[in-house]
């Protein structure tokens, strides 16, 4: 059996498809279809993922570990009691939580996994996922990105000829996606997003909102209160999540906190549109990245036939209006659950590769430009943003000194950036050397250095001195950290995950 897996960083997701090769969602042990990507250390030997572990980050904040979806592919750390654990191995944890429901709902073993990743997830992030997948002891047959799973979802509705935007704005991240859909054949155009703007940037207005406002009325401040202010967080998000369907709601803590006269509550009413105001700046960082979206792949909104809604935060009113208001008079569709729509996907992907569902050929394209840095520090592209992959390219080059007997190759990764004063960003993914060239005067060697995308997204860089044959390649991974040594290789098998 093969599942699909909505890896995300808020909540995750498996699902698989059924005799009728219909995707459906996997439920966990407490008969719920959403399992929070939330990981509790209970002690050396146990670890507590889900719901349990959402419930211990109140009191026990240092042991408990959210939203590590939004350091994946960093050498950020989280240290429980002294050892360190990069974000892969955390997300490992996750994994093998949702493998075992699905051993037990499905009662059968499981062989293989798609797993979901945001499509503006660079080479470093998806490495880190493919970890993710070997530490949990799965194999993942196939990185899929979320949009193409959110479009897969829907393909049994869709015309048979339409143009496609997909939004997929989840916990963490916000992905824009122009997919072509032919008679069966789904193809990315276009992506654009971001890896850092999701919902709970929303939590986080609203609840530094809701603190100052308790600050004001009462002249303490608890931001050096950590279970008030977890429970700000807490009621923070509840509120957000209210105010998809009413106009209005209250935020009542009883007992937050002790002042000169007694016990002081929290009681504060809040309206959408306060709600709206305070997160304007992030509606207006929506609305521009998808205006760039467009503008990279040179078309207009009259382009779109359609837009699919996918992402939990895709429900707030603010969202839909601003997508409404700028493709108005276009169909937009968001009838199968935002939550689950990329996950049921992944099951459709999974069912794919098993032989249980037909095929709907899939296209997807790169994120990112890559290229290598020169010994100027200038970007030379090999590979362009929105190339369909697997791709292949290759450029020459030559030494910058006689006698050069190696030359080091620098791998980066470029985005266009919404600041017009910091126009690109540039993300080192990795260098390697190539030793024992032929000696030669400046400018004479001739150095072959090629880069593949594969059909994961993940990236393959290879250089050969043409005159010698000499070679060397890298499979770019990540933070360059070795897993071998990491507390889960060494003694992952024996923790116990409740």
């Amino acid at each position: 059996m093969i599942v699909g897996i909505d890896l995300g960083t808020s909540n995750s997701l498996l699902a698989f498809t059924n005799r009728e090769n219909k995707a459906e969602i996997i439920i966990n042990e407490r008969g719920n279809r959403l399992t929070p990507s939330v990981v509790y250390f209970k002690n050396d030997q146990e670890v507590i993922v889900g719901e349990i572990a959402r419930t211990q980050a109140l009191l026990q904040a240092e042991r408990t570990v959210s939203f590590i979806k939004r350091h994946m592919g960093s050498n950020y750390e989280v240290d429980i009691s002294g050892r360190k654990y990069l974000p892969a191995e955390i997300s490992a944890l996750i994994l093998r939580k949702l493998l075992q429901y699905a051993d037990k709902y499905l009662g059968q073993e499981i062989e293989g996994a798609v797993v979901t990743v945001p499509a503006y997830f660079n080479d470093n992030q998806r490495q880190a996922t493919l970890m993710a997948g070997e530490l949990a002891g799965v194999k993942i047959l196939k990185l899929l990105n979320e949009p193409t799973a959110a479009a897969l979802a829907y393909a049994s509705k869709l015309a048979d000829k339409e143009h496609i935007l997909v939004l997929d704005i989840g916990g963490g991240t916000f992905d824009i996606t122009l997919m072509d859909y032919l008679e069966g054949v789904c193809r990315v155009v276009s992506t654009g997003g971001s890896s850092a703007l999701g919902g709970i940037d929303f939590d986080k207005k609203l609840l530094q909102h809701i603190h100052n406002g308790f600050k004001e009325s009462n002249g303490l401040d608890l931001i050096n209160d950590r279970v008030a202010m977890q429970q700000i967080q807490i009621n923070a998000e509840k509120a957000k999540i209210d105010l998809s369907t009413v106009k209005e709601c209250s935020v009542l803590i009883p007992y937050i906190s002790m002042g000169s006269n007694g016990p002081l509550h929290l009681n504060q009413s809040i309206k959408r549109e306060d709600f709206e105001y305070i997160c304007r700046d992030l509606f207006q960082e929506i609305k521009e990245l998808i205006g760039q979206t467009l503008a990279k792949a040179n078309v207009d909104k009259n382009w779109v036939d359609v837009v699919v809604f996918a992402g939990g935060a895709s429900r707030m009113p603010g969202f839909r209006e601003l997508v409404e208001e700028m493709f108005e008079g276009i169909e937009i569709r968001g009838e199968i659950n935002p939550d689950e729509v990329v996950a049921l996907g992944a099951a459709l992907q999974a069912g794919m590769l098993s032989g249980e569902v037909n095929d709907v050929e899939l296209h997807d394209v790169t994120s990112h430009t890559l290229g290598i840095e020169d010994d100027q520090g200038e970007f030379i592209a090999l590979i362009a943003a929105n190339t369909p992959y697997p791709a292949l390219d290759s450029k020459l080059f030559t030494t910058v000194e006689d006698d050069q007997e190696e030359v080091i190759i620098h791998i980066i990764q470029k985005e266009e950036m919404l600041d017009p004063e910091d126009n690109e960003k540039r993300i080192s993914l990795g260098k390697f050397h190539l030793s024992g060239i032929r000696k030669a005067l400046a400018g004479e060697a001739n150095i072959d250095v090629m880069f593949a995308i594969d059909n994961n997204g993940i990236l393959n860089v290879s250089a050969v001195d043409i005159d010698t044959g000499i070679q060397n390649e890298i499979q770019i991974s990540g933070v360059g950290y070795s897993f071998n040594n990491s507390v889960l290789a060494r003694r992952g098998k024996n923790l116990i995950i409740i």
